[in-house]
């Protein structure tokens, strides 16, 4: 379990992160939402051990992240932020294969083969970073992560994603939660991605996050946790739920009135 334990962070004289609390469970997938400025970037920091709580702790497996190593931790938590580096020149094989350095071994071919289908990246191999679309960069940055955890040893591990859909049109970021949903469920992965889109945690995640002003507002199962009076409370806007007409799909739009 990857967890938060009333974690508060100062930035500043600003407490932006107040007593949180969060459990990440392997094989799951975990959203923050939140409106802008919520501090939900800033609580994934935590979550990967970037930054360290002034109050409260984080833990992983058990273990606080603030006694263990970047070699150490390197081995159970990847992570793709919002706006990674591309190093200039550089092809995309060579990215993808800097996930596994810090494993110290060879490479399987499943491995590398299970990386490039699940991020879908196997077609983009021998292309430049610098001619990469954003969405692009996104997925070659989930193949490197994923190839992270698949040549670790580690019994339990994470994948962070802060904003991985977020220059993907609506269809291929559908498509991307549906294969991350995937991924933890079929690999045993824990997943905790910060998102904007209400409709894709609605659809797709197990467990959901609502974040504002640093607290958090709701934590629990996604159904529970998004309903319409709740995030229009938490947004500060109308929203109409839809739902189809066999009660299958619903969705929440912006609802301003006439």
């Amino acid at each position: 379990m990857l967890e938060l334990q009333e974690v508060s962070l100062k930035l500043g004289s600003k407490t932006v992160i107040r007593q949180v609390s969060l459990q990440a469970q392997p094989g799951e997938l975990c959203v923050i939402l939140g409106p802008n400025g919520a501090g939900k970037s800033t609580l994934l920091q935590l979550m990967s051990g970037y930054r360290h709580p002034d109050d409260g702790q984080v833990c992983l497996a058990g273990k606080p992240l603030s006694g263990q190593s970047a070699a150490s931790l390197a081995l159970q938590r990847a992570v793709v932020e919002q706006h990674p580096v591309l190093p200039a020149g550089w092809r995309v094989s060579e990215l993808i294969a800097t996930g596994a350095y810090q494993a110290r071994a060879m490479v399987s071919d499943s491995a590398w083969q299970q990386a490039l289908a699940l991020s879908d990246t196997g077609m983009l191999l021998e292309r430049t970073l610098g001619s990469l679309s954003g969405g692009e960069a996104q997925r070659v940055h989930l193949a490197r992560a994923l190839l992270q955890l698949l040549v670790s040893s580690s019994p339990e591990s994470y994948l962070l994603l802060d904003e991985a859909t977020s220059a993907l049109d609506f269809a291929i970021a559908d498509a991307m939660v549906v294969r991350l949903h995937h991924i933890a469920g079929s690999l045993g992965i824990g997943i905790v991605a910060v998102m904007h889109d209400l409709n894709l945690a609605l659809r797709h995640a197990d467990r959901v996050l609502l974040l504002r002003d640093g607290c958090a507002v709701a934590c629990g199962k996604t159904a529970e946790v998004m309903h319409k009076q709740q995030l229009e409370a938490i947004y500060g806007v109308a929203l109409a739920e839809l739902t189809s007409p066999d009660a299958q799909v619903r969705a929440f739009v912006p609802h301003t009135g006439s």
